[in-house]
């Protein structure tokens, strides 16, 4: 009974055991939304996968475009591309985790996995072989690569939320079962390895604790074979339930980590089992390098010489795996003496020799303490325990950043650690059609691609005409008011007296256009504006931008303009406070924009009132003197209360900014004196430097400088 009673507590325990490896390893990465991404995008860079997602792109854009029909080659080969890409790999990451959040909602009927601005990513790799073509590709293309109806598979998802608990439910029982089945000894064993003592001296192996060593070999050998079952099963899973060689790469991707697991377990469970049957008795480790000593140097020195030329050949040829080899066989010497080494502790004593007889006299069995052989059953237990967790707790490998903003140095910074260059009034640019006022030398595109990454725009409604923009200046206008206060209500009149000659009837629908105050004398679409900004983050999934939006209009508007231009993909939906997350974090989120608002930030999570998230100093100098002044970095909107710094670098000389004075401020030693006065006066870094004409000067240099990236 006592036999039947041990084994079945060990096959328990390793049932046990190996739930608690399974639920453990969904826990984490299945309803991780961050490991799972990891998971899918892995899964998306092996060859069958790539091939299938690449089909079913060059479907949706000959799909989009039918006469591509004709280059569908040349179209499935820069669809290829660009599911390898990085950027790829960033929109697949930041469409999981949504699908991850449906799959998890109550209300959800379907989960589809459908990614996006796949058609800018095409017809960018077009680009440099036909431009032609990469013209008729539409950048609003998606492509659908899951869409799983509701029913038993999606239930069985939601479901699995709910037994989180399950692991450490399971963990407790197989404490308790492999316990038990240490513990719960046959007599029959005990007795025959006391009265047995002599022949198991003479055999080399320890008398004594054959009860509690049988419990352990049966625990071992239980936790072994249950343990290679899965793993096993794992293993060859893919290739028995689907013949489909897309789905069996992305199969593979997922079980492979959990059939390593299972197999490392089964290892551990037969170094314990060994320990417990006491068939090798371990030497110290002193003695062990001594016989391994003298073991090489009784082999012939032609023998000596090819092992070590052997040895230097695999250690230049892949050092990480021999090194990883020689620590994991360590570990396992190291398991299997330390068990053995306990179970020769708690067990009886061997028979003395008798010189006289000169043989050994069996003695009469000491009774191991009870608390002693518990100690043995529960460190075993604990060992194999603390072995499945920390296997099973190993996630997913994280995605690989490898330079954040331009620089690997940056990478592991908060964002509050890292200088951004900003432009103030981006939209305002030489050679953007319709503006007289040029604030900046180029394009918010050229200057994102120039490395400027904080925006300063303005948002106004506005009606399209003819012959250019008309503000909206009805008298609940934030525009009006502001106009009104910097130039008068006689300006207002003229501004009234233009529109007409730009063919304004008051009949033209309104929309939200970046001004500055006045949209006559310049005006850009914001959702053509930001829908650059969101093509700029497609393109380099390694940018972390600030966009600060002095807002002229409603907050839903607002939040709207985000997601129409695409940009919602990339917005920063954490808190705005420290700690900040880093720009790796950031990365691997796909949550690259931090939106910062001056108005009404609304009730959308990710738009953050900036006078409460940044600091800023003033911004009205009227001569490059009061820039350099000691109070131009006093206090201004927002007082002391944010963890940001924005310092307004610029000399207003309205309505028309002067790009000499700018070249003047701009210059490495003036810039860098204030940078330096107002860091320390505000004990802030610097987070957003915004400056006028961002390519006169030495502004990109300096920020380099506090970035800690140049001499």
């Amino acid at each position: 009974m006592r036999s039947a009673v041990s084994w079945l507590a060990a096959v328990v325990a390793a049932i046990a055991l190996l739930v608690c490896i399974v639920a453990t390893f969904a826990t984490r990465e299945v309803f991780d939304a961050d490991r799972f991404a990891a998971h899918t995008e892995a899964a998306l860079r092996t060859p069958a996968v790539s091939e299938e997602v690449a089909r079913r792109l060059t479907d949706a854009v000959i799909t989009a475009e039918p006469d591509l029909v004709a280059v569908r080659p040349l179209v499935l080969g820069a669809a290829e591309g660009v599911v390898r890409s990085s950027a790829f790999g960033a929109v697949v990451r930041g469409s999981v985790r949504d699908l991850h959040r449906s799959a998890f909602d109550a209300e959800a009927g379907t989960i589809t996995l459908t990614v996006a601005d796949t058609g800018l990513l095409v017809s960018e790799a077009l680009e440099r072989l036909r431009p032609d073509l990469a013209a008729r590709i539409p950048d609003t293309i998606r492509v659908t690569l899951t869409d799983t109806a509701s029913g038993p598979p999606l239930e069985l998802v939601k479901a699995a939320e709910n037994v989180r608990w399950l692991a450490w439910f399971a963990l407790v029982v197989a404490l308790l079962a492999g316990a038990a089945a240490v513990l719960v000894g046959p007599r029959g064993e005990r007795a025959a390895a006391a009265a047995g003592g002599e022949r198991a001296a003479g055999g080399g192996v320890p008398a004594g604790g054959g009860g509690w060593r049988a419990g352990a070999i049966r625990l071992g050998a239980a936790v072994a074979v249950v343990a290679g079952l899965a793993g096993l099963a794992a293993s060859v899973g893919p290739r028995v339930l689907t013949g489909d060689a897309a789905a069996r790469a992305a199969l593979e991707t997922w079980l492979d980590p959990l059939a390593v697991r299972c197999w490392t377990v089964c290892a551990g469970a037969l170094l314990v089992t060994t320990a417990a049957a006491s068939l090798w008795r371990p030497p110290l480790p002193g003695t062990l390098v001594a016989q391994a000593r003298r073991g090489f140097e009784r082999v012939p020195p032609t023998g000596r010489a090819i092992v070590a030329i052997a040895f230097g050949v695999v250690a230049l040829a892949a050092p990480l795996a021999l090194l990883r080899a020689l620590v994991m066989a360590a570990g396992a010497l190291g398991i299997l003496w330390g068990v053995a080494a306990l179970l020769r502790r708690v067990a009886p004593p061997a028979a003395r020799s008798s010189p006289a007889a000169g043989v050994s006299a069996p003695r009469h069995p000491r009774r191991v303490s009870p608390r002693r052989a518990a100690v043995a059953a529960g460190a075993v237990g604990v060992a194999a325990a603390a072995l499945a967790f920390a296997l099973s707790t190993s996630g997913a490998a994280p995605v690989k950043v490898g330079r954040c903003n331009g620089s690997a140095a940056l990478c592991d910074r908060t964002l509050d650690e890292v200088v951004f260059l900003g432009t103030h009034n981006s939209m305002s640019a030489d050679g953007e059609p319709g503006w007289l006022f040029a604030a900046q030398n180029a394009s918010i595109a050229q200057q994102l691609d120039d490395g400027v990454r904080s925006l300063l725009i303005d948002t106004h409604y506005g009606f399209q005409t003819p012959r250019g923009v008309a503000t909206d200046l009805d008298h609940d206008s934030k525009s009006r008011e502001k106009i009104t206060f910097e130039l008068g209500e006689a300006f207002i009149e003229t501004a009234q007296r233009l529109r007409s000659r730009l063919g304004f009837t008051g009949d033209e629908p309104r929309e939200i256009f970046l001004c500055h105050a006045f949209c006559e004398v310049g005006a850009t679409k914001a959702v053509d504006a930001l829908e650059q900004v969101h093509e700029f983050l497609v393109e380099h999934p390694e940018e972390v931008l600030i966009l600060s939006i002095e807002d002229d209009t409603e907050p839903q508007d607002t939040a709207r303009l985000i997601r129409d231009s695409g940009l919602i993909h990339n917005v920063y939906e954490g808190p705005a406070g420290p700690p900040w997350p880093t720009l790796r974090q950031l990365i691997q989120h796909n949550e690259r924009v931090l939106v910062l608002i001056e108005n009404q930030p609304g009730d959308e999570p990710w738009m953050h009132r900036q006078d409460t998230v940044a600091q800023e100093t003033p911004y009205a100098f009227a001569t490059p003197a009061e820039l350099a002044a000691p109070d131009s970095c006093a206090p201004n909107r927002g007082g002391d209360a944010g963890s940001l710094l924005l310092v307004n670098h610029w000399v207003d000389t309205s309505p028309a900014p002067r790009r000499s004075i700018a070249g003047e401020v701009n210059a490495s030693a003036f810039l860098t004196e204030r940078l330096t006065r107002c860091r320390h006066e505000r004990r802030l870094l610097p987070t957003i430097v915004a400056v006028d004409f961002y390519r006169d000067g030495d502004a990109f240099e300096v920020v380099d400088t506090l970035n800690g990236l140049t001499s």
